[in-house]
């Protein structure tokens, strides 16, 4: 080409689709859509990061209302550069949109025509260089945003990770962002359980299939979960646990045959499932969870990577299209994951662990409170029962100043712990007082009654030694008539003394039951212990100690004063005993909660006296319901069982006193609470 040609001066849109055709200079352009206002072309760059696109707008187009619109869109996208073309005074006119400088477009370039042909040249070269540093700004762009999204992705697992203690949300969790960060349709978790052993032919391992997801197949879940298998190779996830690497296959519907190609591992697909939904399980990741010990707790299993422009896979042809392989991008994400999933894993495991240890402790502390008061057998059980039941109704209510008392689960386990050990103390309690029936120990009374039986032997022998003695002294002259008329007098009265002493013993034996005593029963107790026998030794003694009759004389129940302060203790016990327990944060006011529930709000109650305020919720719960089971058990051997509608006047006896809440107390009632017993049976 002659310097002359180089140097000829374009004019019109044909010559530079010439030039475009025949000067070797310009080769790699070529032309992606010609019309008579302009020309696109294109230039494929692998450096480029994909094509360079350049439009050569005409002055019929960019003077055009409108005209220059589109590609003004697409400009701004940063994938096309803009040349207009155009005499100077065309140009200098601007465009409809204004002059050419302030188009809103990152690279609109004015082309004046006549341009020389090294000027052109050299005017692409810039375009093309712009627009490949445009693209490659772009890309990077692109990548920055998405390391953004990934770290702010990773941020928001690690924290929702690290918030989740229930194990099963937490797999949810776990699962649906693995999905989402790889863009799978399926997916599923496996939780390893047992101990690994030293020896290589037995492993005591096993997978359990926790939680299963699936975008396009419903009820996926009920079939699948909950299925157990050993940890072999002969299954992927066995593997996956076995070698602790990921596992990614393509496609299981090409896998070769066993141990052949791109089937290593000797897998075969089991397409059962398949068949029943419908559905096709194509590409898959397995991913182990690796604990803080290094050791394989779980597997994560992705299946079919959606294709963009997949939302699901609901059509049988859509798996050939719509599925693709995991890519590195997609591992690399799901193994971050997994690591962060192993280690939250674990710790809601270790959580499970000591929840379930609390757990434990608690039913062992009231099976060992029932073991030494068995007639009150389930009552801690059936107060917690209740207790949760009222604070459930609290919870709901929008009426009061209950209306915004909300529980949080932790809470709730927290106030069950409390209730199911609000007689803990009572290991503190010397047995004999603890499990007292009667006003009597089982000892005082076989005592008493062994020492009125000894009363009455006495005074039979009283009778016949004063028989004896009349005999001797009788004169043979004396009438037999008045020696038998003597004798007999000797009869009657021991007769009359020992009826008197069985009536002493029938009395006794009454006033030992735990009933509120008979008016005069005081004064009569008093006569008895009045009488006096002489013992082995000859000694004056009572029929009745000091002791005996101050038991016996108790106005109500079966405990005397001493005892009832002793058995009031308990809840002192149980504040202290439960203090010494380390509850942490989470149930830090077990003690304060358990320890109060014998408080009254008029400050009536034991053993602090508190009142009004003083009294949290929880503990007022607790009260209403410990007092309506004691007084509704039929278990009690000191008392008949009380209706159930005559308990709930005695409650209410004590709201209209001031020492119960009346609100709680309503609830109880009117959420009928108190039926939450009434078919209660033990927990075995």
């Amino acid at each position: 080409m002659t310097s002359h040609q180089t140097e000829h001066a374009l004019r019109c849109a044909d010559e530079v689709r010439g030039l475009l055709a025949r000067d070797p200079r310009l080769a790699g352009w070529y032309i992606i859509a010609d019309s008579d206002d302009y020309l696109e072309i294109a230039f494929d760059d692998p450096a480029a990061h994909g094509a360079v696109y350049l439009v050569l707008c005409w002055p019929s187009l960019w003077q055009r209302p409108g005209g220059l619109a589109p590609h003004l869109v697409r400009a701004r996208s940063g994938n096309y550069g803009l040349l207009l073309f155009g005499d100077d005074e065309q140009l200098a006119a601007g465009t409809p949109l204004g002059p050419v400088e302030d188009l809103d477009a990152p690279h609109v370039v004015p082309v004046p025509l006549p341009i020389p042909t090294s000027r052109l040249l050299m005017t692409l070269r810039q375009a093309f260089h712009f627009g490949r540093l445009q693209r490659e700004a772009a890309s990077a762009e692109l990548d920055l945003d998405r390391a953004r999204y990934e770290n702010d992705m990773l941020i928001s697992i690690g924290r929702a990770l690290s918030q989740q203690r229930d194990l099963r949300s937490l797999l949810d969790i776990i699962l649906r962002w693995a999905r989402e960060a790889s863009g799978a349709d399926a997916g599923s978790i496996y939780v390893v359980t047992g101990e690994e052993t030293d020896d290589d032919d037995k492993d005591l391992r096993e997978v359990h299939f926790k939680v299963a997801q699936n975008d396009s197949v419903e009820a996926i879940e009920v079939e699948t979960t909950g299925f157990t298998m050993a940890v072999s190779d002969s299954s992927i996830v066995g593997l996956c646990v076995l070698t602790g690497d990921e596992i990614n296959i393509p496609d299981l519907y090409a896998l070769d045959q066993p141990g052949e190609g791109n089937n290593p591992w000797g897998f075969i697909h089991d397409r059962s499932f398949d068949e029943r939904h419908g559905y096709q399980t194509r590409s898959m990741l397995t991913v182990p969870m690796i604990s803080a010990r290094q050791q394989v707790i779980g597997v994560i299993q992705l299946i079919n990577k959606r294709a963009r422009g997949y939302a699901t896979l609901c059509e049988i042809d859509a798996f050939e299209r719509g599925v693709v392989e995991f890519d590195e991008v997609s591992v690399a994400y799901t193994k971050t994951l997994a690591s962060q999933a192993g280690i939250a894993l674990e710790n809601a495991m270790l959580y499970e662990e000591v929840t379930t240890l609390f757990e434990g402790f608690v039913r062992a502390s009231v099976t060992a409170i029932e073991a030494r008061d068995p007639t009150t057998s389930g009552h801690s059980e059936r107060v917690a029962k209740l207790t949760l039941g009222l604070a459930r109704a609290a919870d709901r209510t929008d009426r009061g100043s209950y209306a915004g008392l909300s529980f949080t689960p932790d809470e709730m386990t927290q106030l069950e712990y409390a209730a199911l050990l609000h007689d803990f103390g009572k290991v503190g309690v010397r047995e004999h007082v603890l499990i007292k029936a009667d006003k009597l120990f089982p000892r005082q009374r076989d005592l008493i009654e062994q020492r009125f039986q000894f009363i009455k032997r006495t005074i039979e022998n009283q009778v016949l030694s004063s028989k004896v003695d009349t005999l001797l002294k009788a004169s043979r002259e004396r009438a037999v008539i008045d020696l038998e008329r003597e004798l007999g007098a000797l009869d009657r009265d021991a007769e009359r003394r020992l009826e008197e002493v069985d009536d002493f013993v029938r009395f006794v034996l009454q006033s030992n039951k735990p009933t509120v005593l008979e008016q005069g029963g005081f004064d009569r107790l008093a006569a008895i212990a009045a009488n006096r026998y002489l013992d082995f030794d000859g000694i004056e003694r009572p029929y009745l100690t000091e002791d005996e009759v101050d038991a016996l004389q108790v106005l109500r129940g079966s405990l005397t004063p001493d005892e009832r302060t002793e058995i009031e203790k308990h809840v002192v016990h149980t504040h202290k005993f439960l203090q010494q327990i380390p509850w942490g944060r989470t149930f830090r006011r077990i003690p304060r909660i358990a320890g109060d529930h014998h408080e009254k709000l008029d400050g009536s109650g034991y053993p602090e006296g508190r009142s009004g305020e003083a009294i949290a919720p929880p503990t007022r719960m607790m009260t209403i319901s410990d007092i309506y089971d004691a007084l509704t058990a039929a278990d009690r051997p000191y008392k008949k069982a009380v209706p159930v509608e005559r308990a709930l006047d005695i409650l209410g006896m004590e709201v209209k006193q001031g020492r119960l809440d009346p609100e709680l107390y309503d609830l109880f009632v009117d959420a009928k609470v108190y039926r939450l017993t009434r078919n209660w049976r033990p927990r075995r």
